[in-house]
């Protein structure tokens, strides 16, 4: 493990790589893991959404264009001039941007549409399993396996 760091040091120093740059190389050799990078600053960021519900996103500015990467996971409602509604169809992720007036991004994000919204439960007993929506009480919705009881 020693020499493959000296190796790639001397490779780097030879090639003219900074130091910050050998250094990183070194912790990669050691450690196996690849040195942490900044996210570039327009990565989306995520909207979860749960299917049959809706959440609303809020844009910096009057909202012209609207996409949607995968329209069967996710449809996009206009308000107003700066607020879209997202509407969960079924379980993915797709992307949704917004547009502004000369083609401005105000919005990119990942829409990621799961089966619950977190506030549902699987109750497994044997080879039953149960659904249940919860929030204050839970509701049962159906089985998600071999029988109901």
């Amino acid at each position: 493990m020693r020499r493959l760091s000296l190796a790639i040091t001397a490779a780097l120093t030879l090639s003219g790589v900074s130091a910050s740059a050998q250094t990183a190389a070194q912790t990669t050799a050691m450690t196996g893991a690849l040195p942490i990078r900044n996210a570039p600053a327009t990565t989306p960021t995520d909207l979860p959404v749960a299917a049959g519900q809706a959440s609303y996103v809020n844009l910096s500015g009057a909202v012209r264009d609207v996409v949607v990467g995968d329209p069967t996971i996710a449809d996009v409602s206009v308000v107003n001039d700066r607020t879209l509604v997202v509407l969960g169809k079924r379980p993915g992720v797709t992307s949704l941007l917004a547009f502004g007036a000369g083609g401005r991004a105000l919005a990119d994000r990942q829409v990621v549409v799961s089966e619950n919204g977190g506030g549902g439960v699987t109750v497994y007993r044997g080879a039953t399993a149960s659904n249940y929506a919860c929030a204050a009480q839970c509701t049962r919705l159906g089985a998600a396996g071999a029988t109901t009881p």
